[in-house]
């Protein structure tokens, strides 16, 4: 007794595991997490350190940078580190291999760290270090207005209510806050007053410090009670500061703070603006670790957001700006909607194929193939729940349910699946339940239909139940393993790609091995059962004369007989197509991931460095008057700092305008072209892979490589299809270099640190201490009025005191000259690196990276020094070896199936001719879709290997059968092997074929991802199918003919 018969003889039995799937599958499906892609990123740790006193970026980076990247050089599973060092501010970013523990990595990595933390300079502020690099593009951004308070006020509450709150939601990685002026307690001191008091201005930092104070001081005992001892000496008000005791004069008098300085409560300069639609707010930007899942961080961000409107003042309104998971959820749902379009379609398509048909019954069906095409939303749904009903209510249409069944069935057994090995919902493995969609009820289909011949032949229902799905046993197993084979080279994958493609492939192997299981268990079993009445289809559909498909097989039967007499001019004919086919592949260009269209892009603004805030503000307000004008646009977010603005740009859904994002862009640097001087150039948000070439240019002399990159950027301008070409290093920021004689300043008792330290104090001002009030504190800093601070001649006049209390104007000890410093240093695992990035139009990379590297060839470089291609590039060269040999693996595994399963050397060989034939169609879908081969059309191609030779099994299976009967020419058997199998493999064809449309037209959000890989498959099911109908039975005369001719030379005369 068969598994089949089993199933038939025990219909409960069959029919409770059923159930228990699909229970314990919709349980599954509730506890999944969701998110648009896996996350393939590499994990990130950036240490961030702050250094005060301005230190320029070449001494941060000897002093800070260079001792923290040794530290955590050795950290494990390190794959890249990377470094920026700025003016009084060291960023080393660190990059894991995926898979890394994140958690356990931070640990090594502050574990590291703490080791040459005291061997830092004692200028340094509290490291940061968390998991998240700091250009990253924030997860969220959220403004505060209000009508009634200004950006200060409004920049108070925001800092004392919500940086930190958000900062401690689960998976939020660093708050920032934009807009209105920090509060801090001024203590801006009269430079003449000090000096003729003789009190240098870092005593009076001193001071103010030592006498702010809350400490723990011991612990003290009074019979069985214990008492800490704490030293209470906070100030309480301003007048406290003002007050302050610094000395006292000779006539004996105290000097008060306020006899030397004014002391007020107010705010620092600004650096920088925020604006949302060109309306002045607060900002706040939050970034996300790079491992979290965007969706839970958000979720819990909007709950805490929630707490935290009901403790803020009416007044104040909070505005969601951006929510990256708001696009998550569109793009899941536009995926699962493609999803129900397949499954449409499908049951529609087995209205043609299973029924006779009027004219129009049959417009109609097609109608409303065509509406399913293009429907969304609730309108899909309805159509949908409609079709079930019919089926549910009209006994004669139920068949259509048998072979439909297994698709509810294997998806959801699926989602048991991923549930149990971590899988999530997004992107892919929907995306691998909607390619599978097509191919889930091709085993459905071949145990029906000859179920069904056997049912017209005049056999009873049961022995007609077990006999036709016994008999298609071998050829359900073949086809299923021929295609999950092709996902097993999925390992020797690179990891980003294994992460990426490995959870759409599972959710296809497993849902394909369920659907193979309810084919030999649950299919005959309901065809045994009345309540089906699986026969009721009119008959023989061959026998209608007004049939459609009986005058497509009257076509088909007559190319088969040309293609069987002219076999041999069919061969040499077939192998010209796989050749032409071949060549258009070597023309065509390669990609990686490629772009993905978000709603979103982002300007940046920039201006020479040194700029003053004020000049990028009104360059800024330009640019937004300039997108306000753009009918697409819908909120306009602006970060205005000194000479590097970005402003954020968010467009209509794409339903709701005409134009791509790319065309807005394009129609907004049109005139952005003409803002001189500023260099402004725009980036769109990508999820996936980036549509920039960059060229790293490596050396030591940071002039030298500031020289090759401007040479680099001027080549690439040049090349063809390159737009925003810029070198990813600022301009030397103009400074007034203060030198300092060593000779003359020991005269004095001063050394270069301590005139530096005083300089700085004076000019920029020292942290004195912290200031509580109302449960917040507010720093108070010292320096000198603006009114002795201001000019070049404020800088030669500044008065430096000695440690005996001496004065000397600091022009006495030092000479004054103009230069440029380096405003930032990048490091690439040790070395000095400069980028130079430009935008990819629609050229593939591989051959603007051959155009590029052409326009280098003769561009001379010093011993030393070198470029190489980053971004993208190298992965794609990686990626495209591996899917090469990963494709020629699956052919090799392919063929070692069907040899074990078909017990021959040679039927494999002929089956496999399919694949060939496959590339025909492959080629022509890619050239007239995505014009170049990515990462997702070699992958179509590689699963083309398995899914095309299914047809040829079917047809070589029927061929070996009438074969065995040996009644039947070689001749006369493919022709009845082909009539017998004509209308499945035409079903299965038209079902995978139509699964997999709604996602090869698709134009939405993430659909670069599966768009090509769509198209691929269909492009080669189509071609193979037609092809496979009429060259596989002439390949199969031609090799008999071959055999017998070696049999006639040897047998003896």
């Amino acid at each position: 007794m068969n598994l089949p018969e089993i199933s038939i003889r025990k219909p409960v039995t069959v029919l409770m595991v059923t159930l228990i799937v699909l229970l314990f599958g919709a349980v599954s499906l509730l506890k999944l997490p969701v998110e648009l892609y896996p996350n393939t990123s590499f994990g990130q740790i950036s240490i961030i350190i702050q250094v005060r006193g301005g230190i320029p970026p070449t001494d941060v980076e000897t002093m800070v940078t260079k001792p923290v990247e040794e530290a955590v050089a050795t950290v494990s599973n390190l794959e890249q580190l990377l470094s920026i060092s700025k003016e009084g501010e060291s960023t080393v970013v660190l990059s894991f291999q995926p898979g890394t523990d994140m958690d356990f990595a931070a640990l090594e990595v502050r574990e590291k760290f703490s080791k040459i933390k005291n061997k830092l300079p004692k200028e340094i502020e509290k490291p940061v270090i968390a998991q998240f690099q700091q250009g990253d593009v924030p997860v969220f951004i959220l403004a505060a207005t209000s009508e009634k308070r200004t950006t200060e006020e409004i920049r108070k509450i925001v800092d004392e209510t919500m940086k930190e709150n958000l900062k401690r939601v689960p998976g939020v990685a660093n708050v920032e806050v934009a807009g209105g002026r920090e509060r801090k307690i001024l203590v801006e001191v009269d430079q003449v007053r000090l000096a003729s008091y003789g009190i240098p201005i870092d005593e009076v930092t001193g001071i103010l410090g030592s006498n702010n104070l809350n400490l723990l001081s011991g612990e003290v005992e009074r019979a069985t009670d214990r008492f800490l001892v704490r030293v209470i000496g906070d100030f309480e008000s301003i007048d406290q500061i003002k007050n302050m005791a610094l000395r006292r004069n000779p006539t004996g008098s105290i000097i008060r703070v306020k006899d030397i300085a004014t002391v007020k409560d107010s705010y620092l300069d600004p650096n920088e603006y925020s604006r949302l639609n060109v309306r002045p707010v607060v900002t706040i930007y939050v970034q996300k670790e790079s491992t979290k899942n965007t969706i839970t961080v958000a979720k819990d961000l909007l709950k805490e957001i929630e707490n935290i409107k009901a403790k803020l003042p009416n007044d104040i309104h909070l505005v969601v700006t951006s929510n990256q998971a708001e696009f998550i959820k569109k793009a899941i749902n536009n995926l699962q909607e493609s999803l129900m379009q397949g499954i449409v379609l499908i049951i529609l398509i087995f209205f043609i194929f299973l029924f006779r048909l009027n004219i129009r019954l049959l417009g109609t069906v097609l109608v409303l193939i065509i509406t399913a095409l293009f429907a969304k939303g609730i309108f899909l749904y309805v159509l949908f729940a409609v079709l079930i009903t019919v089926l549910t209510i009209f006994k004669k249409f139920r068949s259509i349910i048998i072979v439909t069944f297994p698709i509810p069935v294997s998806v959801v057994g699926t989602f048991i699946f991923m549930r149990n090995t971590g899988l999530t919902i997004n992107v892919m493995t929907l995306f691998g339940l909607a390619l599978g969609v097509g191919m889930l009820v091709d085993n459905s289909i071949v145990v029906f239909e000859n179920i069904l011949k056997k049912r017209e032949a005049g056999g009873d229902v049961i022995p007609s139940a077990i006999g036709g799905s016994s008999e298609m046993f071998l050829a359900v197993v073949a086809s299923t393993l021929t295609v999950v084979i092709v996902f097993l080279p999925l390992v020797f994958m690179g990891q980003e790609l294994q992460k990426l493609y490995s959870g759409m492939a599972s959710t296809i192997v497993v849902s394909l091995v369920v659907s193979m299981a309810c084919a030999v268990t649950l299919v005959p079993m309901m065809c045994s059962r009345p309540a089906f009445n699986a026969y009721s289809i009119s008959s023989h559909v061959e026998d209608s004369k007004e049939s459609w498909i009986k005058k497509f097989t009257l076509i088909e039967r007559k190319f088969l007989f040309k293609s069987i007499r002219f076999r041999k001019r069919v061969a040499l004919i077939c192998l010209g197509m796989f050749l032409l086919a071949m060549f258009f592949i070597s023309r065509l260009g390669l990609e990686y991931l490629g772009s993905t269209e978000q709603n979103k892009f982002t300007i940046f603004v920039e201006l020479p460095t040194g700029a003053r805030l004020e000049a990028s503000d009104k360059l800024v307000k330009k640019v937004e008057s300039l997108v306000k004008t753009i009918p697409e646009v819908k909120i306009v977010t602006s970060r205005i700092e000194p000479w590097s603005s970005k402003v954020y740009v968010e467009l209509v859904n794409a339903t709701e305008r005409r134009r791509s994002v790319k065309d807005v862009i394009e129609s907004i640097r049109q005139e952005t072209n003409k803002m001189h001087p500023a260099f402004i150039y725009f980036q769109e948000e990508e999820q996936v892979g980036t549509k920039e070439v960059i060229i790293e240019i490596f050396g030591y002399n940071y002039d030298k490589l500031r020289e090759l990159a401007i040479a680099i950027a001027n080549r690439m301008e040049s090349v063809k299809g390159l737009t925003d070409t810029k070198i990813r290093m600022r301009e030397g920021r103009p400074e007034m270099q203060v030198m300092v004689n060593k000779k003359r300043a020991s005269l004095y008792g001063l050394t270069v640190s301590e005139t530096a330290n005083q300089i700085h104090g004076q000019m920029r001002g020292f942290r004195a201490t912290a200031y509580h009030t109302e449960g917040t504190e507010v720093e108070t800093i010292t320096r000198l009025d603006e009114k002795y601070r201001k000019t070049f001649k404020d800088l030669h006049r500044l008065i430096m005191t000695s440690k005996n209390g001496d004065d000397v104007l600091l022009d006495q000890l030092s000479d004054f000259k103009f230069g440029l410093g380096p405003s930032e240093i990048w490091r690439k695992d040790k070395n000095r690196m400069i980028q130079v990035s430009s935008n990819i139009g629609k050229i593939p990379l591989s051959k603007v990276v051959v155009s590029v590297q052409a326009s280098l060839k003769n561009l001379p470089f010093p011993e030393d020094y070198f470029y190489r291609v980053g971004g993208d590039y190298p992965t794609l060269v990686r990626t495209n070896k591996q899917m090469r040999l990963m494709i020629l693996f699956v052919l090799v595994l392919v063929y070692l199936v069907l040899a074990s399963l078909f017990e021959s050397f040679y039927q494999p060989l002929l089956i496999m001719i399919a694949v060939p034939l496959a590339m025909v169609g492959a080629v022509i879908a890619i050239y007239f879709g995505p014009h170049s081969i990515g990462v997702g059309a070699m992958l179509g191609m590689m699963m083309l290997g398995g899914i095309v030779v299914n047809h040829s099994i079917m047809l070589m299976d029927r061929i070996n059968y009438y074969e065995k009967l040996k009644k039947k020419s070689t001749i006369r058997a493919a022709i009845l092997a082909n009539r017998d199998r004509l209308r499945p493999i035409l079903m299965t064809m038209f079902t995978t074929v139509l699964g997999l449309i709604p996602m090869a037209i698709d134009r939405t959000e993430g659909a670069n991802l599966w768009s090509p890989l769509a198209l691929t498959v269909i492009g080669g099911v189509v071609s193979s199918t037609i092809l496979t109908l009429m060259v596989t039975p002439a390949f199969y005369i031609m090799f008999r003919d071959l055999i017998e001719y070696i049999k006639n030379i040897r047998r003896p005369t």
